[in-house]
């Protein structure tokens, strides 16, 4: 997850609500009262609202930044929730110990797809739930927005980030419950969540000025002619999902792969 590098803030006040509107189909796929694994926490949401439901939770991501936003979060709730700078996979947790297992908006990410999701495998006990989130393959709203903005405006590429053809999977459906299959898990859930995102266009926009993502890695390629003409045109797009008179607040229909799977 070398590309979150240094984009925690930006993210927190982006993509992270994005990411969070998934937590309660999570929680509601795993067994409450269990020790409980959230790989690739992020800000923290996924942790805090599993430690809230009385949770015994070790939180992981293998961003540093990450790890510490977690912290703070979890400081100022006054939770007790064990954080580490670890990922999939490369687990730090015992074989067949974990009894519920969150990876929100992880396994899209990552560099070996598979050897992750075999790793939440090793680590699940008997009957232990795997949670798994990702992005379908067709951009949501207001990232094809941003694309066509940037194609407009004539932005330079920048270096692709998709795994080669050997370790990439569809993201579908299919795709994620294939390779949890593969691992040796059970699937029980297979599906698509879909909802409504709501975010102010300016914390939108400084997300992908943060250098969140794919967007975020384009527009901090350009120069800032270019990325004042992106986030103009972006701007205008995105106005079409205004949520209120003044266009500041947006509203963009968002889909995810979400695939449960059990260990035998």
């Amino acid at each position: 997850m070398s590309t979150w590098n240094g984009v925690a803030e930006a993210y927190r006040r982006s993509f992270a609500t994005l990411c969070a509107g998934v937590i309660p189909e999570l929680l509601g796929a795993t067994a409450p009262g269990r020790r409980h694994l959230d790989v690739g926490c992020g800000t923290g949401a996924l942790a805090l609202a599993a430690a809230r439901e009385g949770r015994r939770v070790l939180a992981v991501d293998p961003d540093a930044d990450m790890v510490a936003m977690t912290r703070e979060a979890i400081r100022a709730a006054g939770q007790d929730i064990a954080v580490q700078v670890a990922g999939a996979p490369l687990l730090p947790v015992p074989d067949a110990s974990v009894g519920a297992i969150t990876a929100n908006f992880v396994v899209n990410h990552v560099e070996d797809p598979r050897a992750t999701v075999r790793d939440l495998a090793r680590v699940a006990a008997p009957g232990a739930r795997v949670a798994m989130t990702i992005w379908p393959g067709t951009p949501a709203p207001h990232l094809s927005a941003y694309g066509e903005a940037a194609r407009a405006a004539g932005a330079v590429d920048v270096p692709g980030t998709r795994l080669h053809e050997d370790l990439d999977f569809p993201r579908s459906v299919q795709g994620l419950a294939g390779i949890a299959a593969e691992a040796g898990l059970a699937v029980e859930r297979a599906d698509v969540l879909r909802w409504t995102w709501r975010i102010a266009a300016d914390d939108l926009m400084a997300g992908i000025a943060g250098g969140v993502a794919t967007p975020g890695r384009i527009h901090r390629a350009q120069t800032e002619t270019v990325r004042a003409e992106i986030e103009g045109r972006a701007r205008e797009l995105w106005s079409t999902y205004a949520d209120d008179a003044e266009g500041s607040r947006l509203a963009f229909p968002v889909s995810a792969v979400l695939v449960v799977a059990s260990r035998p």
